[in-house]
């Protein structure tokens, strides 16, 4: 009999960034931000928590993927991002089949707190499905776990998986019934960031 522990699979991060800037103006991933690219700052952070990130790219985008090795993150080149964030989501999930769950969140959000990540990591491990909330808006990253892989890899178009999300009841600790039933637990947070996805360069001016 072997001594040898079955591996617990670990969590994947997934960041999206396939995204065109089209609202931007320019490829709003490059934008210098506190000097780096905005496209890092998610990704490293994300990284801190969850060593196993992987960033989902356009299919030309070869040249992000270098500054991405250059830090030390893995990148994917996903050839059908331009039909729709879901293509690009299932890519994702798909190139991390084994994994618990995945922490799935834009790249474009440049001013989330360490510690919103690490508070959803933290719920990941009671909950199928659970994401921060501040102000009473429910904000990213969210985690689902190994029980959504299907539904998640199947998503297509731009919507993400918005629809897949809105399908479950938010609950918190004074919701039990909810939460028992596998609902969206929420996790509040004095985060600010974790609302604010950059769409245009005034959304720059309103960050926290």
């Amino acid at each position: 009999m072997s001594d040898k522990k079955a591996s617990v699979p670990a969590a994947a991060g997934i960041i999206l960034a396939a995204g065109r800037s089209m609202r931007f103006g320019r490829d709003k991933r490059l934008e210098c931000i506190n000097g780096r690219p905005m496209l890092l700052h998610a990704a490293v952070l994300m990284a801190s928590v969850v060593p196993d990130t992987l960033v989902v790219l356009g299919p030309d985008d070869h040249a992000l993927a270098s500054i991405l090795a250059a830090e030390g993150l893995r990148a994917t080149l996903c050839e059908q991002a331009r039909s729709g964030m879901g293509h690009s989501l299932a890519y994702g999930v798909a190139q991390r089949p084994d994994a618990a769950g995945w922490l799935i969140m834009p790249a474009d959000m440049p001013f989330m707190q360490r510690e919103t990540i690490q508070a959803i990591m933290d719920a990941a491990c009671g909950h199928d499905m659970a994401a921060p909330r501040h102000a009473g808006r429910r904000g990213h990253p969210v985690w689902f776990s190994h029980r959504f892989g299907a539904a998640l890899r199947a998503l297509t178009g731009d919507e993400g998986a918005k629809a897949l999300v809105k399908a479950h009841v938010p609950c918190t600790a004074g919701n039990t019934q909810a939460a028992q039933a596998g609902g969206l637990w929420m996790v509040d947070v004095q985060d600010p960031g974790c609302l604010l996805d950059v769409d245009t360069p005034d959304d720059l001016i309103a960050r926290p």
